[in-house]
């Protein structure tokens, strides 16, 4: 699996570390993930990166540690660091604290998010490596006020120069980083994985009242503008099919956006609310007819993978993100417009169900499993401390 845009070296011929590389995980809200994108990915990787003995993992959470928080997840430390409150800054803040109190204590600070890019530079003094998953192009998303939209993108441009690495989960991310910012600056491509779905094992009795197994198209997003949420609803509502469309994502925060959505809540249109039940989630994406993927400005999107897992048709918004992950398993909409064609014309069941689980299985396993994600790390931790250290 070619995860990566740079130069991998035999790791077994070229250099074994003498003692285990300590990579130090911060930016999440802790493990066991209970939270969003991060918190997975750091949980599935830390957790299979520490089974090899030349890695000494610690993800970094939100403390101080309460009464049945672990001090261990498998064979990953987890260290509790109280968290300061100060408003809409306060995960930066906790992330400059985490900075400063681990400057020194890792081999490699693999920095989550690029919200504190501007202190990524202080661990570096003491030679540390510093490591920045830029996730998507977070600058761009509504939810954001502007300022803290154009913070955002200060800090995107202080963080090519601040770490040792930028790492890209999308390689259409990692371009746009090197055509954006030059092409001499460290950027790897590395993707999320995601384990495989069996959905014939998941019981279709899960499904809320007034959904059918194959009688429903599904929408699983934040409801922000940047998902395409309403535009899907729009376009859904001109076709003439028969099913209901259900929305999974949170209705707690009455902003403007999420009222307008509302507005459209009837028998046709059924708004779930926030579902974190992995099983409750699973049987929705298993027994859906199709399922809609919005999402316009991220990079490997972690529900995009979880809906080619489940093996049900996908259709997505056309943008580069969407189909370097879904390749040819999705059918591309731009608009409503388009979204009423999709629908009416029934072009997206192509294939049968069988034929397109067995395609998607393929898929993911050729370019998006865990164990090769955590490969690709171990093999870039490799080469870091190697070139550091001057064994290779």
């Amino acid at each position: 699996m070619v995860v990566s845009r740079y130069n991998q070296p035999d790791v077994q011929e070229t250099f074994y570390p003498r003692k285990p590389i300590r990579i130090g995980i911060l930016g999440t809200q802790g493990i066991p993930a209970r939270y969003g994108g991060f918190e997975t990915f750091a949980e599935e990787l830390s957790t299979r990166w520490a089974e090899d003995g030349a890695f000494e993992i610690t993800v970094v959470c939100p403390g101080p540690r309460q009464l049945g928080q672990p001090e261990t997840l498998g064979r990953v430390r987890l260290d509790y660091v109280p968290e300061p409150k100060v408003g809409s800054f306060t995960n930066v803040a906790f992330d400059l604290r985490c900075l400063w109190n681990y400057r020194r204590s890792f081999d490699i600070l693999y920095m989550l998010g690029y919200g504190a890019g501007f202190a990524c530079w202080l661990p570096r003094l003491w030679r540390t490596k510093v490591w920045i998953n830029m996730d998507g192009l977070e600058w761009k998303r509504s939810k954001w006020s502007l300022p803290i939209r154009a913070y955002l993108r200060v800090m995107e441009r202080v963080s090519t120069w601040s770490a040792n690495r930028l790492i890209a989960d999308a390689e259409a991310i990692r371009q746009y980083y090197l055509d954006t910012y030059g092409p001499e600056i460290a950027c790897s491509f590395i993707p999320y994985g995601v384990d495989h779905m069996a959905p014939a094992g998941s019981p279709p009795d899960l499904l809320p009242e007034g959904l059918e197994p194959g009688a429903y198209y599904l929408v699983v997003a934040r409801l922000e503008p940047e998902n395409q949420v309403l535009e899907i609803i729009k376009g859904y509502l001109r076709s003439s099919v028969p099913y209901p469309l259900a929305v999974v994502g949170g209705i707690q925060n009455h902003n403007d956006y999420v009222r307008r959505l509302l507005m459209f809540a009837s028998d046709r249109v059924r708004f779930l609310g926030g579902v974190y039940d992995k099983s409750l989630l699973t049987a929705l994406r298993c027994h859906a007819r199709a399922y809609f993927h919005g999402h316009t400005v991220g990079g490997t999107n972690p529900s995009l993978l979880e809906a080619l897992a489940a093996g049900r048709p996908i259709i997505a918004h056309d943008n580069p993100f969407n189909r370097e992950v879904a390749g040819n398993l999705a059918t591309f909409f731009q608009g409503p417009a388009s979204i009423q064609s999709i629908l009416d014309g029934e072009n997206y069941l192509v294939t049968s169900l069988d034929d397109r689980l067995a395609d998607c299985q393929a898929w993911l396993s050729r370019k998006y499993t865990w164990e090769g994600v955590s490969l690709a790390y171990k093999e870039l931790a490799f080469q870091e401390i190697g070139r550091q250290s001057g064994l290779v």
